[in-house]
């Protein structure tokens, strides 16, 4: 539900610059510094996902967007690769 809430509350601009805290990465120190989302809307993203599903934990909310970001960048990656 989360990924899906995602795409409708952010611009595909913004999640490709962003991730749920912000910050540089973990894995290339060379790579562009992400801006965190917007914390009042994420905080209403992960309340109605927790409020539809009680079992479900905030950081696995968390978790779960931060990885569909990743598969959005991989996606727009793969496809300027494929039109060069």
């Amino acid at each position: 539900m989360a990924r899906v809430l995602l795409m409708g509350l952010f611009s595909l601009d913004v999640l490709l610059k962003s991730n749920v805290k912000g910050g540089v990465s973990k894995l290339d120190s060379s790579a562009e510094r992400r801006q965190a989302l917007d914390p009042r809307i994420l905080q209403a993203l992960q309340a109605a996902v927790v409020n539809q599903f009680p079992t479900a934990k905030e950081a696995d909310v968390r978790k779960s967007i931060n990885r569909r970001i990743c598969e959005l960048r991989h996606q727009v990656k793969r496809k300027s690769v494929e039109n060069l």
